[in-house]
């Protein structure tokens, strides 16, 4: 698997991604700790909008649509193994009005989904991707608790969760800006999401961020994809053209998946985040289209990510070099 690597500012800074320690079994047991199947954990707006003529519970609507979420995705080669999975709930953070779906089979995190909710209460989905270390994994978490020092190889993560009086909490602005927040001392530390390593974050580096919010509810039950593909994946230092050069001018979805045709020269998505305090760099490598208006772009980063691509426009731009499409 190519190690994910930060830039900070126009330094590239390569940070170790260290070994995957604790075990699977650890990590089902907590996420059924922290399982939040409730009532309560959706907010008002959606509860109003999706309580049927019967009085079900919104949590039951929850359910039914990440199912069938599953199921849908479950159909695709790529995400075979989700078929019978099970999947855990976990709220992304006060005002998010989102949660975080993890899906995990045989005590195995094998992928995750990021939920949320329109003005008129309608669930949407705003990111999804397979692999074992999901967004907000708890085994990425536990290795990351280690390498900072918060706990030793020898302690568990769920007896450091129960005994924090202030617990990791996750936060979540776009499928770009989503970090671990861990109080450590009189300073916040600030965990990426997916890969686990640290970044030079404060408070402050939130303030210019806005909650991104999609307009539609993406797979309904019976959706299929209309078109997708899948590349191989590849290491954006490999040609490091993309930290200085100027973007390509893709000015539609349509534009980036034609330069994705296989043989053409690689693309390479830098994304400037936390007001620019954070250079990125992903490999892509395909994408899944619904035909319902939020086509998903797939981006390597510890596993497979599909990205709505109007989020990936507003951070950043794509950069392909070799071929006639290069900028």
């Amino acid at each position: 698997m190519t190690m994910y690597r930060w830039l900070l500012a126009v330094s590239a800074v390569l940070l170790g991604a260290g070994v995957m320690l604790g075990s699977g079994a650890e990590s089902a047991a907590l996420q059924r700790e922290m399982e939040t199947h409730t009532r309560n954990d959706v907010p008002s707006v959606v509860r109003a909008a999706v309580v049927a003529p019967d009085g079900s519970e919104a949590s039951g609507t929850f359910e039914a649509e990440v199912d069938s979420w599953i199921k849908t995705l479950s159909a695709q080669d790529e995400f075979k193994e989700w078929e019978g999975a099970r999947w855990t709930r976990h709220p992304l953070g006060p005002g998010m009005h989102g949660w975080l779906v993890l899906v995990h089979k045989n005590g195995k995190e094998i992928g995750y989904l990021v939920v949320g909710a329109t003005e008129d209460g309608k669930l949407r989905l705003t990111e999804y991707g397979a692999g074992d270390r999901p967004l907000f994994g708890m085994q990425t978490l536990y290795r990351s608790l280690i390498q900072l020092g918060l706990i030793d190889a020898h302690s568990d993560l769920m007896s450091f969760w129960q005994a924090s009086p202030l617990p990791p909490e996750r936060v979540y602005y776009s499928p770009l800006h989503a970090v671990w927040k861990l109080a450590h001392g009189n300073e916040w530390l600030y965990i990426d999401a997916k890969t686990g390593e640290r970044l030079p974050l404060g408070e402050q580096s939130f303030e210019p961020l806005v909650r991104y919010e999609s307009p539609n509810a993406i797979p309904e039950p019976s959706a299929r994809t209309a078109r997708s593909l899948t590349l191989p994946e590849f290491d954006p230092f490999d040609n490091t053209s993309w930290i200085t050069g100027p973007p390509a001018p893709f000015a539609a979805a349509d534009e980036l998946f034609a330069a994705l045709t296989p043989g053409n020269a690689p693309v390479t998505y830098k994304a400037n985040l936390y007001g620019k305090t954070v250079l990125a760099p992903y490999a892509v490598t395909g994408y899944q289209d619904w035909g319902l208006g939020v086509p998903y772009v797939r981006l390597e980063q510890e596993g497979a990510r599909y990205v709505p691509y109007d989020v990936l426009k507003e951070y950043g731009g794509f950069h392909q070099t070799g071929n006639a499409s290069s900028s």
